[in-house]
């Protein structure tokens, strides 16, 4: 176990390197220039390019024949490797305290998604399984395809127009209603509030994360009911399960005991490969729903040539996948004890 999670770490150090180095890259590529984003579309070119040498924009990328290390990339790698993500262009605020701020919204929003994909998902895939080829089992297929099928922003827009504008029975954006204040604690709303004895802050906060918990949950539900349903259709066929029935065992004791925990290592991987998905869709749906995170944060950064910001966000937004699978990775053991790491 300890070499091969060394391994694994080794290899999260290099894909983080080779992410640092895309994004450094592909920032730059965006059409614009930060400079006049700041000043405005009225500003002089004296103005702008004083702006860009404050800034180091107009160092090369990655080589100063003068002085090598004088160069923009190599600068961003010595910051980032002692833990400094840069300044925000726009906000002169560090980006590491923007994104401590803002970080806790979008793993609210994220373990709220991931609940509805799992509660309904993984019951609607199992019923799918043991009732094959019946009515709910085609019913749970077409809402899958449906749901990888459906944009979440086209979801979003209508999840916010129907049950928040016409029929005024959720928020339909925010995260808390303004009469509300939640003394910060974990930084999720929901939490806090309970914890702090504010029932009612805790209800006002749950819905508001409703419809955006939907919206961004609807692909990994539909992903998560077709991996189940496949996977416990798998197992069920296995000679251990027929023994088990054979021996006389409660349907429901086969079902939970015996078939869904060896169904359960493609329905985890699937989980953990959503987290990236989650972390990805919160961009469009924090957007829609005016949810204070990470996702909305780099979508204006983007619109504004902030370099430091869209680096930190993506950087981060990788660094969580990457701890994230290897934990799912190490999760195999417990679930299949055949499994053995070397």
């Amino acid at each position: 176990m300890g070499s091969y999670l060394i391994r694994r770490l080794a290899r999260t150090l290099l894909v983080m390197l080779g992410i640092s180095l895309v994004v450094f890259v592909f920032v730059r590529s965006i059409p614009g220039d930060p400079a006049v984003a700041m000043l405005g579309e009225r500003a002089t070119p004296e103005a702008a390019a004083a702006l860009r040498e404050q800034l180091g924009l107009n160092k090369p990328w990655f080589f100063n024949p003068a002085n090598p290390l004088d160069a923009q990339y190599p600068k961003y790698m010595t910051a980032l490797l002692s833990g400094d993500l840069g300044t925000g262009l726009k906000s002169n605020i560090p980006v590491l305290d923007d994104l401590k701020a803002r970080f806790p919204a979008t793993a609210e929003l994220s373990v709220a998604a991931l609940l509805v994909a799992l509660l309904i998902g993984m019951p609607a895939g199992i019923l799918a399984a043991l009732r094959r080829n019946s009515i709910w089992d085609n019913l749970a297929t077409t809402i899958s395809l449906v749901g990888v099928s459906m944009p979440v922003f086209w979801l979003g827009l209508l999840l916010s127009y129907f049950f928040g504008v016409k029929l005024g029975i959720l928020p339909p954006s925010g995260r808390l209603g303004t009469e509300f204040d939640i003394a910060p604690i974990t930084g999720f709303n929901v939490l806090d509030a309970l914890l702090r004895g504010q029932l009612a802050a805790a209800w006002d906060a749950v819905r508001h994360l409703i419809l955006p918990a939907i919206a961004l949950g609807s692909i990994p539900l539909a992903i998560v009911a077709r991996i189940t349903r496949s996977a416990m259709l798998d197992v069920l066929n296995q000679d251990y399960v027929r023994t088990a029935r054979a021996k006389g065992l409660a349907d429901r004791t086969v079902t939970m005991k015996h078939a869904l925990r060896n169904a359960l290592l493609p329905v985890v991987t699937v989980i953990g490969l959503q987290a990236g998905a989650l972390l990805g869709g919160a961009v469009l749906t924090e957007t829609i729903f005016s949810w204070p995170g990470l996702g909305s944060w780099v979508y204006d950064a983007i619109s504004q040539r902030d370099y430091p910001i869209i680096q930190g966000g993506v950087i981060f937004a990788a660094l969580v996948v990457s701890v994230v699978n290897l934990l799912v990775d190490l999760s195999y053991a417990s679930l299949d004890p055949r499994i053995q790491y070397s």
